[in-house]
């Protein structure tokens, strides 16, 4: 990748951080409706996680509200088939309202890549696209893009 040596020697990507307002709520959603494996060794916060070296830590706002973000800032989660992407569309608008879906986006289909976006209960963006891990091999396989 990059012949820098950088200043933080690290291991791995341990882990980020969401905001949550209703634990219980979030966590049905990320376990039910997205198949997030999930675990709450805090009072204060919940992990998310989907194999692999890193995770995202999910923390409850108290007594305040999520901070509203945009659809470029967003979680991807990768699905095997193009059909799954639809299957998982059609259930997000179909239990929009049972797990507090606020939108959801089209399906659109680029480069190969089928995809949707939905913002969730706390005003976080999720994409669902049919990518491999196969898929960001080759993206960082090929290195940056000429300018």
């Amino acid at each position: 990748m990059s012949a820098i040596t950088p200043l933080v020697q690290n291991e791995f990507f341990s882990h980020g951080t969401i905001e949550c307002t209703d634990m219980a709520a979030t966590r049905r959603f990320l376990t039910d409706f997205l198949g997030l494996d999930i675990i709450r060794p805090l009072k204060e916060a919940q992990y998310m996680w989907k194999g692999g070296p890193w995770s995202v830590v999910c923390v409850c706002v108290a007594d305040g509200e999520a901070k509203d973000q945009s659809p470029e800032n967003h979680f991807k989660l990768a699905v095997e088939e193009a059909g799954d992407v639809d299957s998982a569309h059609a259930a997000a608008l179909a239990q929009k309202d049972d797990y507090g879906i606020v939108q959801v986006h089209d399906v659109r289909e680029e480069n190969g890549v089928r995809s949707f976006k939905l913002q969730d209960l706390n005003k976080h963006w999720w994409e669902i696209a049919n990518v491999s891990q196969a898929y960001y091999d080759r993206l960082f396989e090929a290195g940056d893009r000429p300018n």
